[in-house]
């Protein structure tokens, strides 16, 4: 039932909030509820709710998304302290409520309001941008892995970038979106099992996603990433930008 799943022991949970509740929020819990399956259970609330945006609604049944029963709440309407996962989707929801989270893992994704936009797309796109990031979180959390993952262990953002190969690729994939294994080696000119190595491991830990496309696998950062994360990504490939090759190798000139 939308706003009351009963949440086992077995499962996994997950909370958008947002300050209304009424687009952001809600839409994330419908796609998340759509996508994630009975292993997961998903609610949304809104530290000043109001009423589910018509737009918001029709965004999602365009998206073939499910919005039967979907309504606002509020935070007293939910048991907070029962999510292992919290994520906010606005400034003021993630000022307001990163303070009451305990043992939760806290995640601030930041989307802009598509209710005062003045685009006649803005709910289309944010259910589409909503879309990949819950299909990349998704995947973080079905992994069964003994290492830690950003989401989890925040630290480890830190490790990863400290090592100067794995800042060079983040910062490479930053600049150019999306490259393959070839082009790595090609520009840093480090052996192919050695890029490869940190290629699986940065996945690993969630700090990049992956697609095969016929030969190769093309690798860019994870969308689903905390927006502090990538923030400081961003950043550092500005200030940083003679440790970013400015040419890679073609894919289609040889690359194998």
């Amino acid at each position: 039932m939308y706003g009351a799943e009963m949440i086992s022991n077995s499962s996994i949970s997950v909370l958008f909030l947002c300050t209304a509740n009424s687009a952001r929020s809600l839409m994330a819990e419908s796609i998340f509820r759509q996508f994630a399956g009975a292993d997961f259970a998903v609610a949304s609330a809104g530290t000043e709710p109001t009423q589910p945006e018509p737009a918001a609604l029709a965004a999602l049944k365009q998206l073939g998304v499910a919005t039967e029963g979907l309504r606002s709440k509020a935070i007293s309407d939910i048991e907070f302290n029962n999510y292992d996962y919290v994520i906010s989707l606005c400034d003021r929801a993630r000022t307001e409520c990163q303070t009451l989270c305990g043992d939760q893992h806290f995640i601030a994704w930041d989307f802009p309001d598509p209710v005062t936009s003045k685009k006649t797309d803005a709910f289309r796109k944010t259910a589409h941008e909503l879309s990949e990031r819950i299909k990349m979180l998704l995947l973080i959390l079905r992994k069964k892995s003994d290492r830690p993952q950003l989401f989890d262990a925040p630290h480890e953002f830190f490790k990863i970038m400290a090592d100067p190969l794995r800042l060079q690729m983040i910062l490479m994939l930053q600049h150019y979106g999306e490259l393959c294994v070839c082009q790595f080696v090609d520009a840093t000119e480090m052996s192919q099992p050695k890029v490869s190595r940190h290629l699986a491991q940065l996945r690993e830990y969630g700090l990049l996603a992956d697609r095969k496309n016929q030969r190769w696998v093309y690798y860019r950062i994870n969308p689903a990433l905390q927006d502090w994360m990538a923030t400081i990504i961003k950043t550092t490939a500005t200030y940083h930008a003679s440790l970013i090759p400015q040419q890679v190798k073609d894919v289609d000139n040889g690359c194998v």
